[in-house]
């Protein structure tokens, strides 16, 4: 008896593996395919502007600095932003022209406000145009720890001082 049994099983399992899964039908791919398509093209609110942050540049003095105008700083500032809110992903550079990082070093104390400096790891070259940028450390929009969005802010810096003239390049000596 149990012989027709054990030969009847491989048959079985070929019949199972053979069927094709049953489709969901064209009504639920419609519902998927357009809930993919509303997902992919529903965008996040905009990023909130942080009112009440303030930028100096530390020289000899506190310079304020405004960020719908170029502010002079000298060659040796440090910079220093105070953030209304509590922004643990909160981050402060400075950009040269080409918008490389200029090399310096800072530090981010968060408390019921954010206090952010920096310190540029060389003296900055006089004429040079430059941008303070606050942003997220993770992404370009900054969190408070409610978790809303805020938008970069920016403060456009010209470094006092003449431009050092540039060099010309050495002409090579031509051979008789």
């Amino acid at each position: 008896m149990r012989l027709p049994l054990l030969l009847a099983l491989p048959a079985l399992t070929l019949a199972c593996q053979a069927a094709p899964p049953a489709s969901p039908g064209p009504a639920v791919a419609n519902v998927v395919a357009a809930a993919n398509v509303e997902t992919a093209t529903a965008k996040p609110p905009p990023a909130l502007e942080l009112k009440g942050t303030s930028a100096f540049a530390m020289g000899q003095a506190a310079t304020p600095l405004v960020a719908t105008a170029e502010t002079a700083v000298e060659p040796g500032a440090g910079f220093r932003v105070e953030l209304p809110q509590a922004m643990a992903d909160a981050r402060l550079s400075l950009l040269d022209a080409g918008d490389a990082m200029v090399p310096a070093t800072g530090t981010r104390e968060v408390g019921q406000a954010t206090l952010l400096t920096l310190r540029p790891a060389v003296a900055l070259l006089p004429g040079a145009r430059l941008r303070l940028r606050v942003d997220g450390a993770t992404t370009r929009e900054l969190h408070d720890t409610d978790g809303r969005r805020f938008a970069p802010q920016e403060w456009p810096v010209l470094v006092a001082g003449d431009p050092e003239p540039s060099k010309a390049p050495a002409r090579k000596a031509r051979k008789k």
